[in-house]
Parts: structure tokens; sequence; C-alpha cells
């Protein structure tokens, strides 16, 4: 009897491998079945093997080999020469296929039988590779779900070569837990990204709530995802450089949002002298709950007691200011300080009136005085401890108003008298970076917060869409004009505040409203450890490391995309649950991502430098076996086209030089100003910066 899906049978069974000696009338790519032509004795084709009982052993073809000589005692001397070719196949198992219907089936990774010596060797059916690639695991079952779907396939393209195979994903496993896209520049990440997210926005099930609050969020590196999903008219809107936004409209990040290890790698902190005053005057200008008009009595009193304590040291005659008007504010604002006995004790000369005089026992009053301020401090601790903690409050987003950073005194503040007098050389550096800060352009967009009416924390995650059903599922943060050095504090300043803020959450409810945050270019600001790191690559990594080893218990995954795998921290990487690997050429990141991927995926990894634009070797938790994949395109495309010189070269077109200097912020007037410059105040300038340079300490 004819059997048209038969084209050999198994001769060898080495663990989860097969050998197949392939039919003498098994000679084409394809084969005619009763369901059509098939893809049959080619690579990446799938077999099957009867195993009884209605199961079958699924496999897939790896490699082909002919002999044309066969050697049974492996000895160089003797071999027997074939008068036809023995064609082999090798095949790798997958799992296991079972009927459950008519035409339904049902995979299973498991393989408890193997296949035995001549078993048929059978082209998979249709309906199998259905079972397969159009129905995935279903994942994340809610606690205490009743009834109907709790998870969709989402269709991510179809096998390559076979248009007629569509393959599917969980769509909860693949946003619930971390998912790789990697690849050359060129091969396709950006559309995959892009495709993978618009399942979200286009599905049936969302598409019909018509206002939602933003679930996924794109750093956006390189500003080519507002065409994706914006509309033409958002999409076009006129970037400024050291500018960040959110879909299309300006955004700002305030620095007030940092906590007090990302403001110490901000201002370059030393460890050991500027680190603690830093987070101390950082605790000290986030304690302002009130806004810019209410402050902290006890550090008002603390201020005016160094105020007194310069006093004493001023040698002008008579000291600019008075002594009794210090103290008595002093007393205003540290009522349970015993400030009647220390009034008793000042002995002035020549006496208490005159306006020359001096205190005579210096040291007395100045010990006195110190003493009171450390019971103040004592008494902040104390606070602190009961929950009004300076400290903690640092690593909260409380609201800072710009000038705060601006005022000279404030990191003064932070440390008493004395100390200050000892560090002050150290504290001049720090004053001076955060004046530069503040200063710098590249910087704007953590100081805009003011002018774009954000006072609180509540404010910024509104503006961000959080909380609020106003606009599209998709936040895109266009970080694209932000400098290197910039760039890697923005990034880990979001990830790491989106993780916080689920955190906030009861762990009984903050499952229920996930997010994904899509990492473009992740090799820019996640990069491994290295020997001599920049701070701001430490810190972005740190964040995201985080996010990645921790996030999904908060309902937080991320999408990590980039052209360098073995560029990007292996804690990101290995915390991945599904991959998608387009065309990769550089064998560092073939033999990076090689030790990362399940054994049954490497024979597919072979073909990784093969893959068309487009193409991905797609593996993971959300699918049921590995397969080489034509990812669907988007219905909106990123802007990720490559050049065509040949085309754009033969027009008569010159360069937009005039946009790029109006983007850049230049204009031609300022070039005149510069180049008329006079040439004493050039010297002048640069006698400052070169005096500035020598004084201070760096």
């Amino acid at each position: 009897m004819e059997q048209p899906r038969v084209i050999g049978h198994v001769v060898a069974v080495s663990g989860f491998r097969l050998k197949v000696e392939l039919s003498p009338d098994a000679k084409s790519s394809s084969r005619a079945t009763p369901d059509g032509v098939q893809r049959a004795v080619a690579i990446n084709s799938f077999l099957t093997f009867d195993l009884g009982a209605g199961t079958h052993a699924i496999g897939l073809l790896s490699d082909l080999e002919a002999r044309e000589s066969y050697d049974p005692t492996r000895d160089e001397e003797l071999s027997l020469e074939l008068t036809k070719p023995r064609r082999v196949a090798s095949v790798q198992l997958l799992g296991t296929v079972k009927q459950t219907g008519k035409s339904g089936w049902k995979f299973d990774p498991g393989i408890t039988v193997l296949p035995t010596l001549d078993t048929p060797a059978e082209v998979a059916n249709p309906d199998v590779l259905s079972g397969i690639f159009a129905r995935p695991p279903e994942r994340n079952k809610p606690r205490d779900w009743s009834e109907g779907y709790y998870d969709f396939p989402l269709e991510i393209g179809h096998q390559t070569g076979d248009e007629n195979t569509k393959v599917k994903a969980s769509f909860n496993d693949l946003f619930a837990r971390p998912l790789a896209v990697v690849g050359n520049t060129g091969s396709g990440k950006s559309y995959t990204v892009a495709s993978l997210i618009r399942g979200i926005v286009e599905h049936e099930k969302f598409s019909t709530v018509s206002k939602a609050e933003p679930h996924v969020f794109i750093l956006d590196i390189n500003g080519e995802y507002a065409s994706a999903f914006l509309d033409k008219f958002q999409a076009s809107y006129a970037r400024d450089p050291n500018k960040i936004y959110l879909n299309g409209q300006e955004f700002c990040l305030p620095a007030w949002l940092m906590n007090g290890e990302e403001v110490c790698d901000w201002l370059q902190a030393s460890e050991a002298t500027q680190e603690p005053v830093l987070k101390d005057w950082w605790s000290i200008a986030k304690a302002n709950r009130g806004g810019v008009a209410s402050y902290d009595p006890l550090q008002v009193a603390i201020g005016k007691i160094d105020s007194a304590l310069a006093w004493l040291d001023d040698p002008r005659q008579p000291a600019n200011g008075t002594f009794d008007v210090y103290i008595n504010h002093a007393q205003q604002y540290a009522p349970d300080i015993d400030w009647n006995t220390f009034n008793g004790i000042p002995n002035w000369t020549p006496d208490a009136t005159n306006q020359w005089r001096k205190v005579a026992n210096d040291k007395a009053v100045r010990d006195r005085l110190i003493e009171i301020r450390s019971s103040l401090l004592e008494k902040i601790s104390a606070r602190q401890n009961e929950g009004v903690n300076f400290a903690k409050t640092a690593d909260a987003p409380r609201f800072i108003a710009v000038h705060e950073f601006r005022d000279p005194n404030l990191v003064d503040r932070s440390t008493d008298q004395e100390g200050s007098k000892r560090i002050d050389q150290y504290l001049l550096t720090l004053k001076l970076r955060l004046r530069t800060r503040l200063d710098d352009r590249r910087w704007q967009s953590f100081f805009s917060y003011e002018d774009q009416s954000i006072r609180s924390y509540e404010d910024w995650m509104t503006k961000l869409g959080i909380g609020q059903k106003s606009g599209s599922r998709v936040s895109v943060l266009d970080f694209s004009m932000l400098s290197s050095e910039v760039l890697p504090f923005a990034c880990a300043l979001f990830g790491r505040l989106l993780l916080e803020t689920r955190e906030m959450l009861r762990p009984d409810v903050r499952s229920r409203y996930p997010w994904v945050l899509v990492l473009e270019e992740a090799h820019n600001y996640a990069r491994p450890p290295g020997r001599v790191e920049d701070r701001g690559q430490s810190l972005s990594r740190r964040a995201f490391e985080r996010v990645a080893k921790e996030g999904r218990k908060f309902g937080l995954s991320l999408i990590v995309a980039s052209q360098r795998p073995s560029e990007i921290s292996p804690t990101i990487i290995s915390q991945c649950a599904n991959f998608f690997s387009h065309r990769l050429q550089n064998p560092d990141d073939i033999d990076h991502f090689r030790r990362i991927i399940p054994k049954q995926a490497q024979r597919l990894l072979d073909q990784v430098t093969v893959l068309a634009a487009g193409e991905a070797i797609v593996f993971g938790s959300a699918v049921h076996v590995p397969s080489r994949v034509q990812i669907k395109l988007p219905t909106q495309e990123p802007w990720s086209a490559t050049a065509a010189p040949f085309v754009d070269w033969g027009a008569e077109v010159a360069f937009p030089l005039a946009d790029v200097v109006v983007n850049w912020g230049l204009t031609k007037e300022e070039a005149s100003a510069a180049a008329t410059a006079s040439p004493a105040q050039s010297a002048e300038v640069t006698s400052t910066t070169a005096d500035l340079d020598d004084e201070i300490p760096f």
C-alpha cells in the first residue's frame, strides 16, 4: 500500500537525535500528499515517527548527507563501494504530538518513548504543524480564574518557506517575561519590535476600548518609533537638541526624581568625603514637603546657630550682625532647648551694651552652642526613626524647586561649622559640578519641570499617562536628542522609577496592571561591567539588571533590542525567557548567544548568519518548538529604512544643512558674534578659565 507521507526509516537512535535513511524516491525537497504539496527532504522540515496509541514523535530535519562507501569495520584498509549513494538525514527530536480529535493535535515537549529502528519517517501533516505553531502554550492563568480565555495566540509570522504555516506565540508569555530581540543592523529588529507591539494595539479586545493608559514604554534612542505608533501629524514633530519627547510632546525627567545613589553618581561625588555630605543635602532639600514656602524649624535653628558661631569668628569691628539676634531667632525655632542657662554663659567685654563688644569666654560659649546643635541633630535623628526620615526621603521622588539647586548655602547646611571648614576644599569641587550641571544645556530636560507645570511626582506620572485613561497604550519616549553622557542617566532614572512605582502596590494587586519597557539599542546603556566604567553606565546597568531579575513579580517586563548581545549585561540576557535572533555575523555575538540558548535550538542557530532581512530564529517559553520564522510586517513601520545611494546620489538635491543648524540651536548671528569678539575679550575668558582650573583640585 502506497504511503505518500513516508520518506524513509530510522537507522540509528542516539539520545534524542535520529538517523533516517531516505527512500530512493525521496529526492525532491517537496512532496505531494493528500493535504497538498509539503516540504519533505529539506533543512528545517518537520518529520513525525509513529509511537503507537495515536502518539507521534516529531523532529526537525537538521542535516543531510550522501555516502558512496561503507566501512563496516572502521578499518581504512577495508571498505565497500555502494552501487547507489546511501542518503541519510539527521533529525533532532523536539517532543511528541497526540491526536485529541478528528483533526486536533496537542504538543508535549516530553518524550518518554523513543522511535525504534526501522520506524517510518513521515512528512508532518498540516494539522500536526497547526497544533504546534498555531496553538502555542497557554501561560499565566490568573488566580481564581473561572472560565473563558486567559491567554491569546499572537501571530508573529510564518515559517520560512511555508506561508501556510502561521507561527503564533503566547501573548501572556511574550509580554510578562523578558524578551530579547537581537541582530545586525538592517536585519529587522525594529520591525519585529513594532510588529509585536502593534499586535497589542490592534487586537480586537483592546481596540474596542477607545481610551486607555499606557502599558508599553519605548526608550527610543534613535527617534524611529514615532511613525510606528503615532499618527502622521504627531510623528512629524520638530525635535530640539537636549530635549526629551513623549509621543511628540516635550517631556522631562525632573532631577528631584533621583535617589541618593543617583545624585551622587550624577555629581561624581567622592565616596569618602563628598557622598555623605551630598546625601545629607539631598535629604534636607527633599524634606521641604509643603513646597517653596514651608521649612523645617530644627534645620532653621541649626542654621541660626551656625550664623552665631560665624559671628564669633568675624574679625571685623563691630561684627556684621548681632549675636543676640541669631540666638533669639534660634530660640524661636527650637523652644524646647534650655536657652535660659545658655543666656547666662556669655561674658561680654567691655560690656553687654557696647557696639564693639566681644565674648571673652569664647570657648565656653562655643562648646555650649555645639552641644545645642548636636542635641538638635539628635532630635532630627529620633524623628527619622519615627518615620519622618530625611535619609529616607532622599530616595523618595519629592519636589525640589529649581532655585533650591542654586542656593549656595544649601550644601554647607548639611555639615557642622567645624566640619565645613575642614572639608571646604572638597565641597568646593562638588558645588562647582552642581553649578556646571545647572548651566550645561545638555541637562536642561532635568530642570525644565517648572516650565511644564510639574511640581510633584503625581504631576509627572499624570503627564506620562499613568492612572489616566487618556490615550494610546504605547508611550514613545524619544531620547534621541540627548547626549551620550546624559542618555545612561535618563534611561536608568526612568527604568528604576517604573520598578519602584510598582513596588509601592500591594502584592495582591500589582500583577493586575502589567507594564512592558522596551530597551531599544540596549548595548548603549546596559553594558557588562568593566574595569573602568563610567558612572552613568554603571548606574544604568544596575537599574536594568534589577528590573530583569525582579520585574516579573512586580508586573514589569522588558523587551531588550540590540545589535550586540555580547555587549549587554549577561545578567539581563540570562533572565530572558524568549528570543528573536535575527541575522548575526560577529563570532563573539554568536558564541555568546550559543552559550545561553537551549540545546534544541543550537542547530537552528547555525543558520543565523544566512537569515534574510525580517527572518529570525524564534525560541523560548512562548512557543512550543524553536523555528525559523519570517516575521509579520507591522501595519505602521518605524523609521528604520536603509539608504539607497544609487537613487539618492542621482538626484539634484543638497544636504539640508540649514535644518541641522536650526535643529541644533545654532544661528548665523551667534557665529558672527563669536567671530567679531575682541582679542581682549577672548584673552579675558581664557585667563579666567585657566585661573579656575588652577584653583580647583580635580
